[in-house]
C-alpha cells in the first residue's frame, strides 16, 4: 500500500469529525483547566491543593462511568451516545458558572469528567469501530493526529478568553463551544450497522483471530498495568511539568517553550504511525511509544543540564504521548476483536482512570516529601511499569501474524 492509500485510509470524512470533536472534547474539559486553574485560587484564595485535589477527585470519580460508557456504546451506537454525551457535557461545563464553594466546585468538575468518558477518545474510537465494522486502525491514528492539535489551539485560547472574562464565563464560552461544534458532527455521524467510507475501510488488513482463554486473561492484565501507568506518567507530567522547570531555575519563557515543543513531536509521532506503522501489529507501536515514554520521563533527571536536555525530554515524552492514545485504541482491536469493543475499553478504562487520577496529587504529595527528584523518580518508574508488560505481549504479535499468513 502505497503512504498516499495510507492516509486516505484513514482521512474519511467521518474521522476527520471525530478528531475534530475529540480535539474540542480534550480542549474544554480537560487542558482548560490548566489554564483557569489559577484564576478560581485567586478568586476563592483557595490552596492549590484543594484546586487540584479536587480535579482528582473529579478523575476518580469519572472511572465509574468508563465501564457504563462502554457499554450503551455497545448497544446504542455511537451517534447516540456521542450525541447526548455532549450535551450533558455541556451542561456540566456550564454548571461551572455557578460555582462558589467547594462542594459546588467538586460537584461540577465530577459532572465534567463523568460526561468526558462519553464524549472522548474511548467513545470515539468505539464508534469508529462500530461503523468500520472492526477496521478502524487508521482512522483511529487519523482521529489521534487531529486531536493532537488540542492542547495547542485551547491552552492559548483559554488564555486569551481569561484576558477579556471571568474564569466563570470562559466556562460559558467552552460550553458553548463544545455544543455548537461537536453535536452537528455527532448528529450526523452513520448508524453502526454501515460505513459511509467502505472504500477506504477496505484499505485496511482484517483483523486476526481474537485471543482468548489464559492469553485473554495475561494480555488483558498486562494492558491494564501498562495503560495505567503510562496514564498516571502522561497526566503527572502535564501536572507538573511548568512547575518542575521552574523550580529547576528556568524562566517562564523557557518553560513555557518545552511545553509548547510536545506537541509538535506528539502529532510528529502520529503522523509516523500513519505512514509506517499500519502494516505492523500494533504491539510493535506500543513497545516504540511506551519505549519512547520511558526515556522521556528518565530524561526529567536531565533538566539541571539546560535546554538541550529539556528539548530531548520533549522529542521522547512528545513522541511517546502522542502513541499512548493509538495504542490504547488499536492494541486491544487486534488482540480482542471488535465484538464487545466498547465494554472491554471501558473496563481497561476504569483501571486506567483509577491510576490516572492519583497523579497531580500523588506527585505532588511526593515532591512535598523528598523533594522534586523523588517526583522524577516516581513519574519514571511509572514509565518503566508501561513499558515493561508490552514485551511478552509481542509473542501474540508474531502467532497472530503467523495465523494471518497461514490464512492466506
Amino acid at each position: 500500500m502505497t503512504a498516499l492509500k495510507r492516509i486516505l485510509a484513514g482521512f474519511s470524512p467521518v474521522a476527520i469529525g471525530l478528531g475534530i470533536t475529540m480535539s474540542v472534547s480534550y480542549g474544554t474539559m480537560f487542558y482548560s483547566f490548566a489554564v483557569l486553574a489559577p484564576a478560581i485560587m485567586a478568586e476563592f484564595g483557595w490552596s492549590r491543593t484543594l484546586v487540584f485535589g479536587s480535579f482528582s477527585v473529579a478523575l476518580l470519580a469519572s472511572a465509574i462511568f468508563a465501564p457504563l460508557s462502554g457499554r450503551v456504546m455497545d448497544r446504542l451506537g455511537g451517534r447516540v451516545v456521542l450525541s447526548v454525551g455532549t450535551v450533558l457535557a455541556s451542561l456540566a461545563l456550564a454548571a461551572m458558572f455557578f460555582v462558589g464553594t467547594p462542594i459546588a466546585y467538586l460537584a461540577a468538575l465530577i459532572a465534567i469528567e463523568a460526561m468526558a468518558t462519553f464524549v472522548q477518545y474511548e467513545a470515539g474510537f468505539t464508534a469508529m469501530t462500530q461503523i468500520r465494522q472492526g477496521k478502524a486502525r487508521a482512522a483511529i491514528s487519523a482521529i489521534t493526529l487531529i486531536a493532537g492539535f488540542s492542547s495547542t489551539v485551547f491552552w492559548p485560547l483559554c488564555s486569551f478568553l481569561l484576558e477579556h472574562f471571568t474564569w466563570q464565563q470562559v466556562y460559558l464560552w467552552l460550553a458553548a463551544i463544545n455544543l455548537t461544534v461537536c453535536l452537528p458532527i455527532h448528529l450526523s455521524l452513520p448508524r453502526h450497522e454501515a460505513s459511509l467510507n467502505p472504500a477506504a475501510a477496505a484499505q485496511e488488513t482484517p483483523l486476526p483471530e481474537p485471543l482468548a482463554g489464559r492469553d485473554r486473561t495475561v494480555a488483558l492484565s498486562a494492558l491494564a498495568l501498562s495503560f495505567s501507568a503510562a496514564g498516571f506518567a502522561v497526566v503527572a507530567v502535564q501536572a507538573h511539568l511548568p512547575r518542575l522547570l521552574l523550580e529547576t531555575g528556568y524562566s517562564v519563557a523557557a518553560a513555557a517553550t518545552v511545553g509548547a515543543m510536545i506537541g509538535p513531536f506528539q502529532v510528529g509521532a502520529r503522523v509516523v504511525e500513519v505512514l509506517f506503522g499500519q502494516s505492523r501489529h500494533p504491539l510493535w507501536t506500543a513497545l516504540a511509544g511506551n519505549g519512547a515514554l520511558l526515556a522521556g520521563t528518565a530524561l526529567m533527571f536531565a533538566f539541571v543540564l539546560g535546554m538541550p536536555a529539556a528539548i530531548a525530554f520533549a522529542a521522547f515524552f512528545g513522541a511517546g504521548q502522542g502513541l499512548a492514545h493509538i495504542i490504547r485504541g488499536a492494541v486491544p482491536l487486534y488482540l480482542f476483536g471488535a465484538q464487545g469493543y466498547g465494554k472491554l475499553t471501558g473496563n481497561l478504562g476504569f483501571f486506567r482512570i483509577l491510576v490516572t487520577a492519583s497523579a497531580p496529587f500523588a506527585i505532588a504529595w511526593i515532591s512535598d516529601l523528598g523533594g522534586n527528584r523523588l517526583g522524577i523518580a516516581a513519574i519514571a518508574a511509572a514509565g518503566l511499569l508501561a513499558f515493561l508488560p508490552v514485551i511478552p505481549l509481542l509473542r501474540y504479535a508474531s502467532r497472530q501474524q503467523a495465523g494471518k499468513a497461514t490464512a492466506r
